[in-house]
């Protein structure tokens, strides 16, 4: 190793494997699954193909102000069973959930308890053997899946201190705070719609990370093939419409199967033209919104602040503006019916970042 990516993190010393994994549950590395040990060759190996400086830092990382450096990025990487190869993402990852946009503190440390989703895009989805057939919210076997969104969390809990009862004030905590990555379809595996980076401002060929501030996660079964068009746009609708998240107008993300995507395209939908549809009927009245009581007016688009509260007619949308509404494509095929997922935001918004490495 140069002397550019000489480490200087505290080194302990352990007699062997079990006694690192007790030493990472008594000093708080772990969130309670069992971790890898950072060893000098292992994250070495990280920094020597990422070829950036280890004490380079990429931000502040909240809660706790924890200092994000590539060296930091690097061990906790490693001690979720990551590849060398998977540090470009990592660190991608980290810089796109520090964008201000996303509002990393309100995410890790508000009582809704939602989750940083990862979503990968790109070439690299299939140069890294990513999952996103069957399963596609599960690793199902995939190093890629699992150990990068493991990594991301590690991140947060031993950069950004974001630990319940502790910084993290979740009421009910978010499944997702243990590892939560999806990989989209590639084009051409059954994905004829535009990619979700470009979507967001990117190239086809370009690789992205987005990271989505998700608090509900919701399998749902529209039929789309089987029911006729409207009914199946009802059913979306209902089930993003619900009140029990529905106190502003945040960001969602529909997650598509592609057998639902192909059965649209080939009836004339592209993407966006969907989106606008959905997104033109995606209101509730202010006497429904009224029931939920109105909490956590600090939301940038509470419902207060985009219609009439005094107006019981008014109508209070779901979403603001396209961008309000991701369409992402993935997921395994089944019957025309088979489940396809809504996740609904809290604070912050989607932030998409490229991937600055090329994967031959």
């Amino acid at each position: 190793m140069t002397e550019l990516l000489r480490l200087t993190s505290k080194v302990h010393e352990v007699e062997d494997l079990n006694a690192f994994i007790e030493m990472a549950y008594e000093q708080g590395w772990t969130d309670g699954l069992p971790v890898y040990p950072p060893t000098d060759d292992r994250v070495e190996a990280m920094l020597d193909y990422i070829r950036r400086d280890p004490q380079e830092v990429i931000g502040v990382m909240p809660p706790g102000e924890g200092i994000a450096t590539i060296e930091k990025i690097a061990i906790n990487a490693v001690m979720a069973g990551c590849k060398p190869e998977y540090m470009p993402i990592v660190v991608t990852a980290v810089e796109a959930l520090l964008d201000p946009r996303f509002e990393l503190l309100r995410v890790q440390a508000t009582t809704a308890g939602p989750a940083p989703l990862t979503i990968i895009s790109g070439p690299v989805v299939k140069q890294l053997n990513f999952n996103y057939g069957a399963g596609t919210f599960t690793g199902t076997g995939h190093r890629a899946n699992a150990t990068i969104g493991r990594a991301i969390r590690l991140i947060l809990w031993n950069i950004g201190y974001g630990r319940p009862g502790q910084m993290s004030q979740a009421t009910m905590g978010h499944p997702g705070r243990y590892a939560y990555l999806v990989a989209e379809r590639p084009p051409d595996d059954a994905n004829p719609w535009e990619p979700f980076h470009v979507t967001n401002g990117l190239r086809a060929e370009d690789n992205a990370v987005s990271v989505f501030p998700s608090v509900t996660h919701y399998q749902i079964t529209p039929a789309i093939g089987t029911q006729t068009f409207e009914n199946s746009v009802f059913v979306i609708l209902d089930s993003i419409l619900h009140l029990g998240n529905f106190r502003a107008a945040t960001q969602k993300m529909l997650v598509l199967n592609p057998q639902a995507v192909q059965i649209l395209h080939e009836a004339g939908w592209s993407k966006s033209r969907f989106r606008d549809y959905l997104l033109e009927r995606a209101y509730r009245p202010v006497r429904d919104i009224k029931r939920t009581g109105g909490l956590s007016v600090t939301y940038k688009h509470h419902w207060t602040k985009v219609a009439d509260p005094t107006d019981d007619d008014a109508m209070v949308p779901s979403m603001m503006a396209p961008e309000g509404l991701q369409i992402l494509v993935s997921g395994g095929w089944g019957s025309a019916s088979s489940q396809s997922v809504w996740i609904d935001s809290v604070h912050g918004e989607l932030v998409t970042r490229k991937i600055a490495w090329t994967w031959d």
